[in-house]
């Protein structure tokens, strides 16, 4: 079964403006599809697929000078930058998820950075692609094999790393489908009367309880003040 963990990390300023590029680049890959698909439509009326049209771009995009500088960062948060973009079309033309259209990220807010290839986590410390290992602050054992980590940064300048492992359990199996619903009804005459006709006896606890206590009272009277019964 999958399970994610997310911890803080504590990326030296060398490292964190790696990050922050690596951040950049994944928001340019992103916006830079969206653009494309956006104008094929207006222009041509075309719906460019971004997993099979716009996501092969980016090795074309690497081989010229212009766009050079992404082969500085890991190919696979590129390539999921795409996914992405898919994803968000897809949840969009959803009726069920009522998701909006798909907008440009913006350089202010949270910043994300998917990692699946190369990964590690060590004793203190994480590791992705291009990068040594930054220091992070595990508070849990990290079980199984780690699956992929996705690096974020928050709006206030916080950097976190959410480690997704799988523990080779079987996930919990799904609650049965109820098949048979039984009716209760509560009354005065009985504490429970169910639809089949079963009845539970009302138990009245409050009736006994203040039988139990006139008799004590009763013979609480009757003891002389003062005495030692009393």
């Amino acid at each position: 079964m999958l399970r994610a963990t997310k911890v803080r990390i504590y990326p030296t300023p060398e490292q964190a403006e790696y990050l922050n590029g690596q951040f950049g680049a994944v928001r340019f890959a992103y916006n830079k599809a969206l653009h494309i698909k956006k104008q094929a439509y207006k222009r041509h009326g075309v719906s460019l697929n971004p997993r099979k049209d716009l996501k092969p771009l980016l090795a074309v995009a690497k081989k010229s000078r212009k766009y050079a500088w992404l082969k500085t960062y890991d190919a696979i948060a590129l390539q999921q930058a795409v996914i992405n973009l898919h994803t968000a079309f897809d949840n969009f033309f959803n009726p069920k998820l009522r998701a909006q259209f798909p907008t440009f990220k913006r350089k202010q807010g949270r910043q994300s950075s998917y990692h699946c290839v190369g990964v590690k986590v060590l004793e203190g410390a994480v590791k992705i692609p291009k990068l040594s290992p930054i220091e992070a602050c595990i508070h849990r054992k990290i079980e199984g094999e780690v699956k992929s980590i996705t690096l974020s940064r928050t709006a206030t300048g916080r950097y976190f790393a959410a480690i997704l492992c799988d523990d080779g359990k079987d996930a919990r199996e799904k609650p049965g489908v109820i098949t048979r619903v039984t009716g209760c009804d509560m009354g005065l005459s009985h504490y429970l009367i169910e639809s089949n006709g079963e009845k539970v006896n009302n138990p009245r606890h409050l009736i006994n309880a203040t039988r139990n206590l006139r008799r004590k009272q009763k013979s609480l009277s009757r003891k002389q003040k003062g005495s030692a019964n009393r």
